[in-house]
């Protein structure tokens, strides 16, 4: 394994670590709960959802990592104000973890931050995302909340190298008046994690995961990745799955959705391997075979890292959890 020469901030987020040098801290680990067309939302715009089975997958993840050491953080993606602080409310008495409020709809998002200032949850949240397209209504609420995490994306739609990330976070690309870092800073964000921003494979996938590289390097803070939306995304993958979705005679039938969700899950490992700290695994109910994944890749990162550069494992941690 490696090292960075820069030193590597750690941050608390809701009494999770999240950070520093490979094999320091477990990779934290983080699922989608109320994503578009998942099977236990009932009314996206208005909330309602089966509240068991959200209950029964929540309680699964937190579960999982209690069993091997790596933090969890919901992240609650909701469509509407109202669903928001439905949903928010809902998961924050269900589990006392760190949450992310998340939206493709601005509006939405900033009515997750007003509620989560009035009834004191701001500590456990985590903004998605500080961006290039976000309105001024966003930085203006986020300006005027008391948050102190969020994720900045590293997404430059005129350039998706690693230079182009870089530039993005560092000077704003052209695009914005400064970079992303900074303008999360100025905003009153004192933990921002960085997003490199997957995309399709053959499209920058490769570069999203490199850039952790540089970024840990250049900035010293936290970096993570949605790599599974890649394999999602991958038309080889997805034809395959189509081609093989039925049982048959023989042959590969029947294989194509045990295929997709190996590479989808699998796909989780890579930017431990390759030195980030955080994963966006996708649907919150993937948690069991998520987190023993990731956990047995932590412990031979850190494995390396203890032998190689003297780097102590900080709990919790699989390395102490699975060891035995």
């Amino acid at each position: 394994m490696f090292l960075f020469d820069r030193e590597q901030d750690i941050y608390d987020i809701g009494g999770l670590k999240i950070g520093g040098q490979p094999g320091e801290c477990a990779t934290v680990l983080c699922g989608t709960i109320f994503y578009a067309k998942h099977y236990l939302v009932e009314d996206e715009d208005k909330g309602i959802f089966d509240k068991k089975a959200a209950e029964e997958v929540l309680n699964k993840q937190s579960e999982f990592s209690d069993l091997t050491g790596n933090p969890c953080i919901m992240q609650i993606f909701s469509e509407t104000p109202e669903a928001m602080e439905k949903e928010i409310a809902f998961c924050t008495d269900v589990c006392d973890v760190p949450f992310l409020i998340d939206s493709t709809v601005a509006e939405t998002k900033v009515a997750g931050l007003k509620y989560v200032d009035e009834v004191g949850l701001t500590g456990r949240a985590v903004y998605n995302s500080i961006n290039i397209s976000c309105t001024d209504e966003e930085i203006e609420a986020i300006k005027n909340s008391p948050i102190e995490a969020s994720i900045v994306l590293a997404f430059n739609p005129k350039d998706s190298s690693v230079a182009g990330k870089i530039d993005l976070l560092e000077t704003g690309a052209g695009t914005i008046d400064k970079g992303l870092v900074a303008l999360s800073r100025d905003l009153g964000i004192t933990k921002p994690l960085c997003d490199n921003a997957t995309l399709p494979i053959g499209a920058g996938a490769g570069s999203a995961v490199a850039a952790g590289f540089a970024v840990k390097s250049k900035f010293g803070i936290p970096v993570g990745l949605g790599i599974h939306n890649a394999p999602s995304a991958w038309t080889w993958l997805k034809k395959f799955r189509k081609e093989h979705a039925t049982k048959g005679p023989g042959g590969w039938e029947g294989l194509g959705a045990d295929v997709f969700k190996i590479c989808d899950v699998a796909s989780n490992v890579i930017p431990v391997v390759a030195g980030q700290d955080f994963v966006l695994y996708g649907p919150i109910e993937n948690a069991s075979l998520a987190f023993p994944l990731v956990g047995m890749t932590d412990m031979i990162v850190s494995e390396a890292n203890k032998a190689e550069h003297d780097i102590d494992a900080l709990e919790p941690h699989p390395l102490m959890k699975l060891g035995a």
